[in-house]
């Protein structure tokens, strides 16, 4: 070989080798710089929170069995009253005037019943003697019959008699007892919430629980409750006894203590369209309210879950990414870091494998983001507890998230010297 032709080899292979050295300095140069922070062991709580509106856990819907004027009416809006304390009276007048006709005809069923049973007697008489005088032949046959069908008939009179005086009687009664719901009284402890009759306003009596025929409504706010609306992908997680933080906006410096009493198991609107399906929860306060009020607004975080110490990566560390898999489910990846997806997207189809999105986020390993699937367990307020796909100390990449959306598989990436925002945070989440 000709002392020419070496040289002309050496230049080649120095052109090659500069320019292979220029684009490994540029992508140097270029690499993206990324926000990171470590996977480490922490204390998670998964919540479910909902908004919704204080409700006592006891009310009651006073309504009238019987129709007439108010009267009286002894409470205001917002009164305090005990069980058995009056409350309004409907005139009685006319109940009044019922029993009174009730107990006059109970006294004439009863001389009814008198008379019925003296002719019964006064007919069995005549009987006994006809039929003595029968059995002597002294006597027609039509005679004997005349008396025996007397005596039937005497018996049939006392009979309906009897049935009139029950049935008198049980009038009676059930006009006494109407008259007795003239006077209704609180039937437990508790503050009027609502009022919604005046002196001397008719009342009707209240039919299938009718709104419009409660007169006044009692409610215990010793203990109150709070009605919230779930959404139906965060539901299959709240389960009964769960404890809860409950936030009332009248007051915003205090959190209160609470359990899940109710959980939907049906929906609460129509399902159709776009709509959102939504399921009633009820979490009653175990502390107390001073100065709680139906219809209040609140919010409740439902604890759903807790976990002690686990392997955590922040929330906005994890992407949705598509990968190549090969027959053993593993990631074909490019055999020169530096490559860009063209080099993967050349590979014969058959060495592509099977193509599926996964969840999982960038690793810095060795100056380089490598993407790793992880299987994630609970998700708490700021980080994700990690089942499988990352260790303890791995560098995650946290942001900017530009940058973590158009990051590739093996890229260069560069941590920023400062120290990571995130990672001042306390560790329990």
């Amino acid at each position: 070989m000709s002392v020419k032709k070496i040289l002309i080899g050496l230049a080649i292979v120095s052109v090659l080798g500069a320019g292979i050295a220029s684009n490994i300095w540029w992508r140097e140069l270029d690499a993206p710089e990324v926000q990171v922070e470590a996977a480490a062991l922490r204390d998670l709580t998964a919540t479910v929170s909902g908004s919704g509106a204080i409700r006592p856990a006891r009310e009651v819907d006073i309504s009238s069995n019987v129709m007439g004027r108010v009267t009286r009416l002894a409470v205001e809006e917002g009164q305090r009253v005990k069980a058995g304390d009056f409350l309004l009276e409907v005139d009685p007048q006319r109940l009044q005037s019922t029993v009174d006709q009730m107990e006059a005809s109970r006294e004439s069923s009863h001389t009814q019943v008198a008379l019925a049973e003296e002719d019964l007697r006064y007919t069995r008489q005549i009987l006994d003697r006809r039929e003595g005088l029968y059995r002597q032949d002294l006597l027609a046959k039509e005679l004997y019959e005349d008396a025996l069908q007397n005596v039937q008939r005497a018996e049939r009179a006392l009979q309906m008699s009897q049935q009139d005086v029950v049935r008198i009687e049980a009038q009676l009664a059930q006009s006494r007892y109407d008259l007795t719901q003239v006077i209704i009284d609180a039937p437990m402890d508790g503050i009027v919430t609502k009022l919604n009759i005046e002196q001397g306003e008719n009342v009707v009596t209240g039919t299938m629980n009718n709104a419009g025929t409660v007169l006044l409504t009692v409610a215990d706010l010793s203990v109150v409750e709070l009605e919230i609306e779930v959404d139906e992908t965060d539901i299959v997680h709240v389960e009964l006894g769960q404890a809860a933080d409950v936030r009332i906006d009248a007051f915003p410096d205090d959190v209160f203590a609470a359990v899940v009493t109710e959980v939907g198991k049906s929906p609460i609107n129509a399902v159709g369209g776009n709509q959102a399906v939504n399921f009633k929860v009820v979490v009653r306060l175990t502390d107390s309210v001073p100065g709680a009020r139906p219809g209040l607004s609140g919010t409740a975080d439902i604890t759903t879950a807790t976990r002690v110490e686990v392997l955590a990566i922040p929330i906005q560390a994890l992407i949705l990414r598509e990968v190549q898999l090969d027959k053993k489910g593993e990631i074909i990846r490019a055999e020169d870091p530096l490559a860009t997806n063209d080099l993967i997207l050349s590979l014969e189809e058959s060495e592509k494998g099977e193509t599926v999105e996964l969840e999982g986020a960038f690793v810095v390993r060795d100056g380089r983001a490598l993407f790793m699937p992880i299987t994630i367990g609970i998700a708490g307020e700021r980080y994700f507890e990690v089942l499988e796909g990352v260790e303890n100390g791995d560098e995650i990449i946290v942001g900017p998230f530009e940058v973590i959306r158009t990051l590739i598989d093996g890229e260069r990436a560069t941590t920023k010297s400062d120290e990571n925002p995130f990672s001042r945070r306390s560790s329990n989440d």
